[in-house]
């Protein structure tokens, strides 16, 4: 399988009072001399995946990164996965494996349970699932921002933008979804920063690893 991997960036971060006041991807909770959101979430990507972009929104973009942007605006991160999967499928590229930027604890460690699950399900029923993602044991939900799309999901979403249908959730059948489950105590890991009283919070762990957790036997 060739990998390739997808920050999304695009959001308008409401909750920190907007992009006019602060920049998710950009917030360095773990002070001037630790990573950005972005640059933590982009290096764990690239344990893994090759080559990444980063998904932003229009008019914005990051130095540095390979971007690209919504086809479709104010949709959510579905416009980023489009645009990510479009890029990925004109690289050549078998599928897309999305993390969101604003996830400061989630590893690369915990992502390769998805790349596991994923040729485990190829080999085991002889096609690719649509969608690999995480669920949380026996809640009937999934992660849909630390998943890995396949490229040949692409023509369902655009279907879905085309209709305004812009949730995630409806763009793939039960059917083909490869769910990964993972436990109570691995919550923190799927922490993600929406507040400024999130910043603090993910400023008390270290990067890629919540305060009070260990990364034994993940």
């Amino acid at each position: 399988m060739k990998l390739a991997g997808l920050v999304t960036a695009g959001g308008l971060a409401t909750r920190m009072g907007g992009p006019q006041v602060a920049d998710k991807a950009l917030l360095r909770p773990w002070g001037a001399d630790g990573p950005t959101l972005l640059e933590r979430a982009h290096g764990e990507l690239t344990r893994l995946a090759a080559p990444v972009w980063v998904a932003c929104r229009g008019g914005r973009s990051y130095a540095g990164y390979a971007c690209v942007t919504d086809a479709v605006a104010d949709c959510g991160p579905m416009g980023g996965i489009e645009a990510g999967l479009a890029a990925a499928e004109a690289a050549g590229c078998d599928a897309l494996l999305v993390l969101a930027c604003d996830m400061p604890f989630m590893t690369a460690a915990l992502l390769e349970r998805l790349t596991a699950a994923r040729a485990a399900w190829c080999g085991s029923k002889g096609e690719t699932p649509l969608m690999t993602a995480f669920t949380l044991r026996d809640s009937g939900r999934f992660q849909c921002l630390t998943a890995v799309y396949d490229v040949a999901v692409l023509p369902r979403l655009r279907d879905c933008l085309r209709a305004g249908r812009f949730g995630l959730y409806g763009v793939t059948p039960p059917e083909r979804r490869c769910l990964v489950p993972f436990e109570e105590d691995e919550l923190p890991f799927f922490f993600n920063v929406n507040t400024p009283e999130d910043v603090l919070a993910a400023g008390r762990g270290r990067p890629g690893q919540p305060q009070g957790l260990t990364l034994s036997g993940l």
